[in-house]
């Protein structure tokens, strides 16, 4: 029973933690990550990924209510811009200004991040904080350039991730980018790098060879 736990309520705290939540609703910790997982309850996430409850939240939970939909008011719009590599600059300050531009057109708040590094590298500083500002719903709306600025594969999770936080991703220009080719080559061959590496250790005359060949073979490609 709830009853001592609920008799302290001038007690606690605005937000519960998972181990105060399951203490107030006397179940086990596994139990509400379970009702998580099903819907019956979606906690607050902090900035550092904690669970954090309200006890309007519990008791609806109880009372098998469905949660409410967060408000959206204060969502940001996200612009986000990539290039593969340092040399692309000027590439990106390009990209920066066509989602700024489209971005001010929206007539709403908004952040442009921005990230340099390889569309296969899903450990961008920029990529992790735009999937942190999805998955703790402070963003409406996603804008990117070209699709494959966002990632080069796997697309398609990302826009899941946004459908399950009621984001929108938007693709301001659905060809494919001029430096598309060029980049995709690049990104192969950093995986042929990475995997070499593994694959003969510490034996860097091997995986010389190995992109010297790589790129003679993609270098008219």
């Amino acid at each position: 029973m709830r009853s001592f736990f609920m008799a302290s309520n001038t007690q606690l705290p605005k937000y519960l933690s998972i181990g105060q939540a399951s203490k107030y609703l006397n179940i086990a910790i596994p139990t509400l990550r379970l009702w998580e997982r099903k819907g019956i309850i979606k906690p607050i996430r902090t900035a550092g990924n904690q669970r954090r409850y309200t006890l309007q939240m519990l008791d609806d939970a109880l009372a098998g209510k469905k949660p409410a939909k967060p408000v959206s008011k204060d969502k940001l719009i996200i612009g986000y811009c990539r290039v593969s590599s340092a040399g692309q600059k000027n590439d990106l300050k390009r990209q920066i200004a066509v989602v700024t531009n489209f971005c001010e057109m929206q007539g709403k708040p908004f952040k442009i991040i921005s990230d340099i590094g390889s569309g296969l590298n899903y450990h961008k500083k920029g990529l992790k904080e735009l999937i942190h500002l999805i998955c703790t719903q402070q963003c409406s709306q996603v804008v990117v350039n070209y699709q494959d600025r966002l990632v080069r594969f796997g697309f398609e999770l990302i826009e899941d991730i946004c459908q399950e936080n009621d984001v929108e991703i938007t693709v301001i220009n659905q060809t494919k980018a001029e430096s598309s080719n060029e980049e995709l080559v690049d990104d192969v061959l950093s995986v042929i790098t990475v995997y070499s590496a593994k694959l003969y250790g510490k034996r860097s005359h091997h995986n010389e060879k190995i992109i010297k060949t790589n790129q003679e073979l993609f270098k008219d490609r």
